[in-house]
């Protein structure tokens, strides 16, 4: 590889490492913004809520039987139409 061409390469690796500390600093200041709306933290709340229900293998096995039950009748309709 020519000296030249490794110092493009080295010139590129610099920008693209400044490209991505711009980058890291714009998500920590939009994460903080949004961090101060309520819509936010409600939805980080429910979110956390629907997790530890779905760690409950009785929740997992009620929501597979119900969403089973919707298909089998939404699939009897269109057999039927």
């Amino acid at each position: 590889m020519s000296r030249r061409r490794a110092e493009q390469l080295a010139r590129r690796q610099a920008l693209l490492e400044l490209e991505a500390e711009v980058q890291r600093a714009m998500l920590v200041a939009t994460i903080t913004q949004w961090e101060h709306k309520p819509l936010i933290n409600w939805l980080d709340a429910s979110g956390r809520v629907l997790l530890r229900a779905l760690g409950n293998p009785r929740v997992r096995w009620l929501l597979l039987a119900t969403l089973w039950r919707r298909f089998l009748r939404s699939r009897t309709r269109a057999s039927a139409a």
